[in-house]
């Protein structure tokens, strides 16, 4: 049997929606869709986003001021900027 002739003994076996069946399947809650988390929060211990380099212009003594707050200042600055995307505040 070709693929084409698969194919349309498939079709001749596909039913319409109207005639499925789905007393199976879960009906969706109403606040699931808002429970997804987005891609970067899931499994956090495990997950290790891209990091690209980028270039941007800050105030002097705001850059002064996380420089001189220790090692692992552009770390920080990524974690302030992500709290401030995940409470809508960015």
């Amino acid at each position: 049997m070709t693929d084409i002739d698969e194919k349309t003994k498939i079709e001749k076996n596909v039913k319409p929606d109207s005639e499925i069946d789905y007393p199976d399947i879960p009906k969706s809650v109403g606040g699931q869709l808002s429970e997804v988390r987005p891609h970067y929060q899931v499994n956090r211990k495990f997950y290790r986003p891209i990091k690209k380099a980028t270039t941007i212009r800050l105030d002097a003594d705001s850059l002064d001021y996380l420089q001189h707050s220790g090692t692992g200042w552009q770390t920080r600055v990524n974690e302030y900027i992500r709290k401030g995307i995940e409470s809508g505040e960015l």
